[in-house]
């Protein structure tokens, strides 16, 4: 495609024929169809990104990201409690666990949540 006609300035005609040259291989290959379709999802991403939804994403993430340092600051304690004694807690031990307010707690909490995924199923 030559574009050296006299509606374009003779300076800009270069650069567009070295630009046209340059997307050749890009239209020849069909990638700039690709190219058309990812700035296409892009620009219907910014119009569903309306203030609304992005304050709905913000929660989502704050408390993803709550919950995931909290499980695994739980998960640190107990593997440091853990690995403090040299042996496994005997039943004993276990059942005076079961005692403590938080691990009833715990316990609870678990079998909540599976309860509501065994709904869910």
């Amino acid at each position: 495609m030559d574009l050296s006609n006299e509606s374009i300035s003779p300076a800009i005609s270069p650069v567009l024929n070295a630009l046209m040259e340059k997307l050749k291989p890009l239209i020849d290959g069909g990638r700039l169809d690709n190219l058309v379709d990812l700035l296409s999802l892009v620009s219907d991403l910014v119009d569903l990104l309306d203030p609304p939804m992005v304050e709905k994403l913000a929660v989502l993430f704050e408390n993803a990201t709550a919950t995931t340092w909290s499980v695994s600051n739980a998960i640190r304690t107990a593997k440091a409690d853990s690995t403090k004694s040299e042996q496994p807690p005997g039943v004993y031990q276990l059942l005076k666990l079961l005692r403590e307010p938080d691990t009833r707690r715990g316990v609870g909490f678990a079998l909540k949540t599976l309860n509501v995924i065994g709904r869910q199923l």
